[in-house]
């Protein structure tokens, strides 16, 4: 890279002091589109699922994760939470949340890491000296960027700041996003978007407000969008037992996206239970404790009604 392609970079993004909530960012990832990636985590989400496992990213803001197996018991964040919102005895480390204002000082002197804070404000030069050092993987690999959350297309202003800073560096973009968010906060990315990994949960309108607590209108209208402009569209769906697992479903999923004329494949997303330690680091109930794991011989019927629609289909993304 030269020094002037450098500048001209820096001259997209130098003024900027818009800032987002960065979850967390993951090197070399390989299930977030072609090649080596960059995988970029943002905070905040319109949805609530049922079976969401990333509860730190639904909220836009900051939160305090607990993990009281690392206490060591120094107190030093008693010392310092100055709204005595923290209980700590032999047995139990806990926050209580109706005092907390999650300004995260707690975590500061916390060298076990038995208190963290979720979520970094970055802006979006930040951002992008971050993900530049990946340049060389993304060359060799024919890889890139993907930003997900959360939702990371809540923030218009800043993707467009990040991906144009982005693009300019040549590096390949992806998003994967659940799709509810107007079409004014995909439009002006799409001339730089390689492509979209895109949720369907689930067909049936009601039932999809009921699971998600919104409709599924905009999301499919803004694939048909998409489609149209011939950006690539990877649609993934959630495998949930007992909500949208049905071969009714799934056909009603596969018809829906035979009009779309850029999809490039169907992968199923099996349903699992690697969330539940983050539900309990935000104290919460994890809502879906008791459902049951898909089994193999029933992925594989899906699969193949999937394929019976002449779309290639990968279970597990």
């Amino acid at each position: 890279m030269s020094a002037n392609a450098s500048g001209r970079n820096f001259c997209l993004i130098k003024s900027m002091s818009i800032s987002r909530l960065v979850l967390g960012i993951q090197r070399m990832t390989i299930h977030n589109g072609p090649g080596l990636r960059t995988l970029v985590l943002f905070k905040g989400c319109p949805l609530h699922c049922l079976w969401c496992s990333t509860p730190e990213s639904q909220k836009p803001e900051p939160e305090i994760a607990v993990y009281p197996n690392k206490c060591i018991h120094c107190n030093h964040c008693l010392d310092v939470c100055a709204l005595h919102a923290i209980s700590l005895s032999k047995d139990t480390l806990s926050i209580n949340r109706s005092l907390c204002n999650q300004c995260g000082k707690c975590t500061q002197p916390c060298y076990a890491e038995a208190l963290k804070i979720l979520g970094q404000p970055m802006t979006p030069e930040e951002l992008f000296e971050e993900v530049r050092r990946d340049s060389v993987m993304y060359k060799h690999s024919g890889g890139g960027v993907t930003i997900s959350g959360g939702e990371p297309l809540l923030n218009p202003d800043f993707n467009e700041q990040f991906i144009d800073a982005a693009k300019t560096e040549g590096i390949n973009i992806g998003v994967d996003t659940c799709g509810f968010v107007p079409w004014t906060a995909i439009e002006p990315i799409l001339h730089h978007v390689s492509f979209f990994l895109w949720d369907i949960k689930i067909m049936d309108p009601l039932a999809h407000r009921k699971l998600t607590g919104v409709s599924n209108k905009l999301i499919l209208s803004n694939a048909r969008r998409i489609s149209e402009r011939g950006v690539p569209i990877y649609i993934r769906v959630p495998l949930i037992p007992g909500f949208n697992d049905s071969e009714e479903n799934i056909r009603a999923t596969c018809k829906f996206a035979q009009t779309l004329k850029s999809v490039v494949e169907v992968s199923i997303l099996p349903l699992h239970h690697l969330g539940k330690a983050k539900y309990e680091s935000l104290e919460r109930n994890y809502p879906i404790a008791n459902l049951p794991l898909i089994s193999d011989n029933t992925l594989l019927n899906v699969k193949g009604i999937v394929e019976s629609f002449g779309f290639m289909c990968n279970i597990g993304g």
